[in-house]
């Protein structure tokens, strides 16, 4: 199983495929070390509320009305007594110049609002004066302090928020409406022809948390790029967070900081950051951002380097946040979106992050990924090999490039002592939505014998596991789509194994571990919390809502502990390159 030739392109099914920082960079070397003020950042906030005059009447009703708005304005009405007495104040004031006591009520403001005795007779300009004052002070007292936060964000009231998550969702669903009309039966072009490509930028966006701060992980894996081959037209941008403690080339722990690679060296370019939270879409957004304009590149690969989660809990722990944050697909997609690039391919150097759901959300914004089905130790990829291979040749085919990734990663696990079972599979983004729409057509027809017994696989936790997954189960639970699918003989079962022998293009995985075969669906056994968080994500990224509602059928705990026997299927397994199905 570790030597498995390059699949040939299937098109039995669908058609063909046409074919700086402003101080300047600073040098660090392995026992450098580098200090930056960290940026201060404050919000601050002042506004002046209008002042009405109103009946008597509806003095009372305003007055709770004000009082709400403060407290969505983060406005404490208590601080404000001055202020609503004055309003108070105006509100009698209209009731005695209705009656003919305007002159007394006056008379009382200025006693208030000034050190003035008692008047008896005032003329008429001096009043009109006394009252402008008055509406003055009125308004000076009614601003609200400054305020200093971690984030400045707009106050809105729940409503406002119930109604920006609707718009958000309906327009996932808008986009899985038009996905469901135009990419579930079409072959698109691919986004980056690598044969044209003359400059290549590789992002590694390296959130280091534990797996750098125990083990130094993280600092291994950019020995291993340092010590790759190099090209003059081979950009290699590196963000490093979300650690307490980095073990390696002086980088710092207590702010991010970004690096060039350059001519075997870790070159510091951006030292102006403070210590973001790689959980935020906008930390990532702000990385491509960045690279692109220093970089820009006909092709462009993105690696994500943490924890991972799965199609729910998505990617990343960072060490300087909550334990269960994390950046949901959601959330990447966002960041994706927002900086307007396109990927030859995006890997995760994570955990079970090998999932249709997975990769449904990154269709627009690549042409494949590298993601693991399984758990991944924490040792993770191999480098070397693949850069060194794109170095001498920046217009190798990606699944050729990937395979020497894949290959490489499996050896490493199977050989270190670190190492442990692991998977790795090349995914064509191009067949995704075809392969989703076969699987929800095979589902919905086998509703019943999938409601009636668990077919997930029980697999052990690794290294690359997120906390939040490690903290709440010893074993986590995959269901392998292929090895499910023909474990249901049905009419839907041969187009679906047809579009999933068409996504997955090429896969490997360690001697111990012949039991996935690359890609995984999310099905939530008996797990209503599990499902709550589901039912968000999905509806975000435009998974269709019938879907998303059918799943909520699996919350049952009736076939939760009923696990299917796999046997037949892992005896028969022997890899892509051999299996072929017959009904």
């Amino acid at each position: 199983m570790e030597d498995k030739d390059l699949k040939e392109n299937r098109t039995d099914t669908f058609p063909e495929e046409q074919d700086t920082a402003a101080d300047g960079p600073v040098t660090l070397s392995a026992d450098g070390e580098t200090k930056t003020d960290e940026a201060q950042t404050a919000a601050a906030g002042a506004g002046a509320r209008e002042q009405e005059d109103s009946a008597t009447a509806e003095a009372s009703s305003e007055t709770a009305g004000r009082d709400r708005k403060k407290k969505a304005s983060g406005i404490n009405p208590d601080t404000e007594d001055d202020a609503d007495e004055d309003r108070e104040d105006e509100a009698d004031g209209d009731s005695d110049e209705s009656s003919g006591d305007f002159a007394d009520t006056v008379e009382k403001k200025l006693r208030k609002h000034t050190a003035l005795p008692y008047v008896i007779i005032i003329p008429s300009y001096l009043l009109a004066a006394a009252a402008l004052l008055v509406c003055i002070l009125s308004v000076l007292n009614s601003r609200p302090a400054p305020s200093r936060g971690r984030y400045t964000e707009k106050a809105v009231s729940g409503t406002d928020k119930e109604l920006a998550e609707k718009t958000k969702i309906a327009a996932g669903q808008a986009a899985q409406a038009r996905s469901d009309a135009e990419r579930s039966r079409v072959v698109r072009d691919r986004l980056v022809d690598p044969s044209e490509c003359e400059d290549v930028t590789i992002y590694i966006y390296m959130n280091g948390s534990d797996l750098e701060s125990w083990y130094g992980f993280g600092s291994e894996d950019i020995q291993e790029i340092l010590d790759a081959q190099s090209n003059p037209h081979l950009h290699i941008l590196l963000q490093t967070m979300g650690t307490l403690q980095w073990q390696r080339f002086g980088i710092a722990s207590d702010h991010s900081q970004r690096f060039e690679i350059l001519d075997g060296k870790l070159v510091l370019a951006d030292d102006t950051l403070p210590q973001l939270d790689c959980t935020r879409p906008e930390t990532l957004r702000d990385f491509l951002a960045w690279g692109s304009k220093l970089y820009p590149a006909d092709r462009n690969i993105l690696i994500l380097w943490d924890h991972g989660g799965g199609s729910v809990d998505g990617f990343g722990y960072d060490e300087w946040q909550g334990m269960n944050d994390s950046l949901t697909m959601d959330e990447l997609q966002d960041a994706l979106r927002e900086s307007g690039m396109t990927f030859d391919f995006i890997g995760m150097d994570a955990c079970i992050m090998s999932s249709i759901e997975v990769c449904y959300a990154l269709y627009d914004f690549c042409d494949y990924c590298i993601l693991s089905e399984d758990f991944e130790s924490a040792l993770g990829w191999s480098y070397g090999g693949w850069i060194s291979r794109l170095a001498s040749d920046l217009t190798i085919d990606t699944p050729e490039l990937a395979k020497t990734l894949i290959d490489d990663m499996v050896l490493y696990n199977q050989q270190d002592y670190f190492g442990a079972s692991s998977t790795l599979a090349l995914i064509d983004e191009r067949y995704i939505p075809s392969a989703l729409e076969a699987w929800m057509e095979f589902a919905y027809e086998n509703e019943e014998k999938l409601l009636k017994v668990n077919y997930s696989r029980e697999v052990a936790r690794s290294g690359r596991a997120h906390p939040r997954v490690s903290s709440v189960l010893a074993q986590y639970y995959i269901t392998d789509i292929l090895a499910l699918a023909v474990s249901i003989p049905s009419t839907h079962t041969k187009p679906l194994v047809s579009r999933l022998a068409s996504c997955v293009a090429y896969y490997n995985c360690s001697l111990d571990n012949t039991g996935l075969t690359g890609l995984s669906v999310t099905l939530p056994y008996g797990d209503n919390d599990f499902y709550n968080s589901l039912e968000e994500v999905f509806a975000r990224i435009g998974i269709n809502k019938r879907y998303i509602e059918w799943l909520g059928s699996f919350q049952t705990d009736a076939a939760a502990d009923s696990y299917y026997d796999y046997y037949e299927f892992d005896h028969d397994w022997d890899g892509w390159e051999d299996f072929s199905y017959e009904e």
